[in-house]
């Protein structure tokens, strides 16, 4: 089977377009792309061209750029040569990723093909045990797995080919970089700085030759894009026709897998039906045999007793009806959180609780009482030497009283052959252990209110700790949301898998929703709900808490924030420390809330969205 060392190999997180933003360059391209590809740059831009248009027709811009407004419109050539230039960065950065996306996907397919084929080897270790030796599976492989080995994953070069794709490529390259932005922005600014220092005079404002020049490399600027565009495009098909190859490939070994556990589905009922038969055989036997060491002791059953005779013969019914009680067994035990499973440690011991011993002797005489047994009924009355007549007239049945008004001895009698079940079933390969559920709460020990405050506070953990530097980023949100789905199926405790698991990562953020307003009824929520699972899952506070603490820790080491232009930034800043620290104050019930914001109010709803 595939170990842990192979599911490591995994990626812990995506390929996000930030990590290829390193550097003071990268982080100066981040900066400028994030601001001027923004609606409020469009507002401003709109403001600033129709207030100098009116300013220049009306106000007191008249007379130094009426219409046609030809600084404007220089100053638009300007501004248009450096969004070309910032859109080429921009599309070399989506390039990269893109393309170590690419490898990422293409490892992480490699990694689900061998976990396929580990899994169809023990499958077929499985067929060979169930089959004497023949394997059930009569397909074969995706042919695209073996391909896939072989063929590297698609990159944005791999679609530059011949001597047009490569001059298209080293052209994207060198005009895609930030260095190129500085030389189009310093050029522009030099050329207006000799002109107003009368160094140059070929021309003067309003730099109608510089207004020529710039919208020239825009065109070809704008040509490069729409090459860079192509490829990027022809790269992103390959990478889609791949990404179908890889799914439709796990899906076919899926349907294998599927049919091979089919077929092994109808052995193994075939087996089970005949080991259930087997089991229940043994059962009845024994409990017949421990009936008649309690009933009889160890003197001869009576004759005219058809329950009181040796297995071999009892009548059918009898045995049928025993046979039954055996079934019930598993039954019994699961009522009061046990369950029998085959001997695998013959040191461990097992004993019922008292209140156990009458729970389940009660039930099953109660039973005797709906549906008596043979092991409850008189003696049938004995024939004659002629057979024909009894020479003894029948015994009545002794009427069955409740419980409640059972004798003493009557009742040890119940009680007695209920603490015999473990050595009844050590004797036929079972034993008795407790399913380990009994003292473990789930969402049926809460209400429905209590459920939804518990799921809110580990929301708010995380959604606390993002909104502490702005909003929330997208890295943020897919840490918060990898975190509860990894508890929900690795954590130990399975109040907290049950919890995460029932998660719908709803954040129910208003949008502009500000910390200083989000603060007080997030911790609030958090400490409503560690009081709650002191109250309902005590067992489980310190995991809970644990956990609300995890959440906050992770959501704030998301990425990166802070710093200058994005330099100098780190994973956890100052107030997502102190956040973490409000957190972890929150959990604790013995502080009894003092220290938390005045605000906040164990009663006081959460800002929520739609």
């Amino acid at each position: 089977m595939a170990t842990d060392h192979q599911a490591a190999d995994l990626p812990q997180q995506p390929i996000t377009m930030a990590e290829e933003r390193i550097g003071v360059n990268g982080a100066i391209a981040a900066a400028l792309t994030r601001w001027i590809g923004s609606m409020p740059a469009l507002y401003v831009a709109l403001v600033i061209i129709g207030g100098w248009m009116a300013l220049a027709t009306w106000g007191p811009l008249h007379r130094a750029d009426p219409y046609p407004f030809a600084f404007l419109l220089f100053l638009n050539n300007v501004v248009q040569l450096v969004l070309c230039s910032v859109i080429l960065v921009g599309q070399r950065v989506l390039g990269m990723a893109a393309d170590r996306r690419a490898v990422e996907t293409y490892e992480n397919a490699e990694a689900i093909f061998a976990r396929v084929a580990d899994l169809q080897a023990h499958l077929d270790q499985h067929d060979r045990a169930l089959s004497r030796g023949v394997s059930l599976l009569h397909s074969s492989p995706h042919p695209w797995i073996e391909r896939h080995r072989v063929q590297p994953p698609p990159q944005a070069i791999d679609q530059a080919v011949g001597v047009n794709g490569r001059i298209a490529a080293w052209l994207t390259q060198r005009l895609g970089s930030m260095w190129a932005f500085y030389a189009a922005a310093g050029t522009q600014v030099l050329w207006i700085g000799l002109a107003v220092l009368g160094a140059q005079q070929i021309d003067p404002y309003p730099f109608a030759f510089m207004s020529f020049l710039s919208t020239l490399a825009q065109l070809i600027f704008m040509i490069v894009i729409m090459v860079g565009q192509d490829v990027l495009d022809r790269a992103a098909d390959r990478r889609s026709e791949q990404t179908f190859l890889d799914a439709e490939a796990i899906l076919h070994e899926c349907q294998r897998m599927k049919a091979r556990l089919t077929a092994q589905d109808r052995i193994i009922d075939s087996l089970a039906s005949y080991t259930a038969a087997q089991v229940t055989e043994h059962l009845a036997k024994a409990i017949h045999h421990i009936h008649l060491q309690t009933t009889t002791g160890n003197h001869q059953p009576p004759s005219g007793s058809p329950a009181l005779q040796p297995w071999e013969q009892l009548p059918e019914e009898v045995r049928e009806a025993t046979r039954a009680q055996a079934r019930r067994i598993g039954e019994r035990l699961a009522a009061v959180g046990c369950l029998m499973v085959p001997t695998f440690d013959q040191t461990r011991t097992f004993a019922f609780s008292d209140h156990e011993v009458q729970l389940l002797a009660q039930v099953e005489y109660e039973h005797e009482m709906t549906q008596p047994t043979p092991h409850g009924t008189a003696p049938a009355p004995v024939r004659g030497p002629d057979h024909t007549q009894p020479s003894l007239p029948p015994e009545p049945a002794p009427p069955l009283v409740p419980w409640e008004q059972l004798s003493d001895a009557a009742r040890a009698k119940h009680l007695e052959a209920v603490r015999r079940i473990p050595a009844m079933l050590a004797a036929v390969g079972f034993q008795v252990l407790r399913d380990g559920k009994g003292d473990i709460p789930g969402e049926a020990d809460f209400t429905a209110d209590e459920w939804a405050i518990l799921q809110q506070a580990m929301m708010a953990s995380g959604v606390l700790v993002s909104i502490a530097e702005g909003v929330m980023d997208p890295e943020e949100i897919f840490a918060l949301i990898k975190v509860l789905r990894e508890a929900s199926i690795t954590h130990p405790n399975r109040f907290i898998r049950e919890l995460t698991a029932a998660s719908t990562f709803t954040t129910g953020l208003r949008p502009g929703t500000a910390y200083a307003d989000y603060e007080g009824p997030a911790l609030g929520m958090i400490h409503s709900a560690t009081a709650i699972v002191a109250g309902k899952a005590p067992t489980a506070l310190a995991d809970f808490r644990a956990l609300l603490i995890e959440i906050a820790s992770v959501v704030a080491d998301a990425n990166n924030e802070g710093g200058f232009f994005g330099f100098g930034a780190r994973p956890r800043t100052p107030r997502e420390a102190m956040t973490i620290e409000a957190v972890r104050h929150a959990t604790d019930l013995a502080s009894n809330g003092v220290g938390l914001p005045a605000k906040v109010r164990t009663d006081q709803p959460m800002p929520s969205g739609r």
